[in-house]
């Protein structure tokens, strides 16, 4: 691999965990307006607007790490 694919391949997968990650705020946004906010039942839904806001955590903060560990580039030997 050259080092312009090499650079090629190193921001998609930048911009691949970026946008992951901003998703995954937006999602927990979400959750919260819903578990908190009229927008399903008066007085909100805890159930579905506490399930989004986990997704939401998960996508954001757990699932780049698992991708940055997946890409990391082995050690030379």
């Amino acid at each position: 691999m050259t080092l312009e694919q090499q650079a090629a391949l190193a921001r998609v997968r930048f911009t691949i965990i970026s946008a992951i990650k901003a998703s995954g705020v937006f999602i927990m946004l979400i959750g919260l307006w819903i578990w908190y906010g009229d927008v399903l039942d008066k007085g909100g839904n805890a159930l579905v607007g506490g399930l989004l806001f986990a997704l939401g955590f998960f996508e954001s903060l757990v699932l780049p790490r698992i991708l940055i560990r997946r890409w990391r580039t082995p050690p030379q030997p």
